[in-house]
This record gives C-alpha cells, sequence and structure tokens, in this order.
C-alpha cells in the first residue's frame, strides 16, 4: 500500500504560507502556489499524483461519492487521474500543490 492508493486527507494543524511551501519543496524541483475564488470549480483529472496541502480558507473536494473538507494544515492526498471537482470557501482557499 502507497500514500496514493486512494484519496484521503491527513488532518493537520494552521500553517503558514512558507512553512507550506518548505514542507512540500522537492531537493531539486518547485512546488505551485494556488488561489481558488470561491465557488464550485469543474471536475477534472491530473497525470500525475498530487499532495495538496491548505494554507489559508476552506476547500471541499468532490471525489465519486464524498466529500472531502479541507482547511488549513490539512493534506489531500490526490492519486493520478483521479476525476474530481472542488468547492472553495467563501473567503476563497491558498494552497500548495505538489507533484510526485
Amino acid at each position: 500500500m502507497t500514500e496514493f492508493d486512494k484519496p484521503r486527507v491527513l488532518r493537520g494543524t494552521p500553517i503558514s504560507l512558507e512553512a507550506a511551501i518548505y514542507s512540500l519543496l522537492p531537493e531539486t524541483g518547485s512546488v505551485e502556489v494556488q488561489r481558488d475564488t470561491p465557488g464550485r470549480h469543474p471536475p477534472h483529472a491530473h497525470g500525475t499524483h498530487e499532495i495538496l496541502l491548505i494554507v489559508e480558507g476552506n476547500i471541499t473536494f468532490h471525489i465519486a461519492d464524498k466529500d472531502y473538507v479541507c482547511t488549513s494544515g490539512d493534506r489531500l492526498y490526490l492519486p493520478a487521474h483521479t476525476l474530481h471537482a472542488s468547492t472553495a470557501g467563501e473567503k476563497s482557499c491558498i494552497y500548495i500543490i505538489a507533484q510526485r
């Protein structure tokens, strides 16, 4: 079993943007900082595994028939090719994305 066998959320404690970046930044490579405006974002999938670390606000990821509600410090492990949509909270949401 690996960390990307299925979507899951690892609960955390609030984290700053700088700490979030450094926690996911690989020795060589990059991470992406994402801001989602309030509201629903359409279904899509990615070709690589992703870890999304929520920094500010809240967001709900809709995957199959399950909703994953995330707030600052939470990490969503999203396997490659997983169809998902999201709904960002009323104050938007900022998170870090690391591809694996």
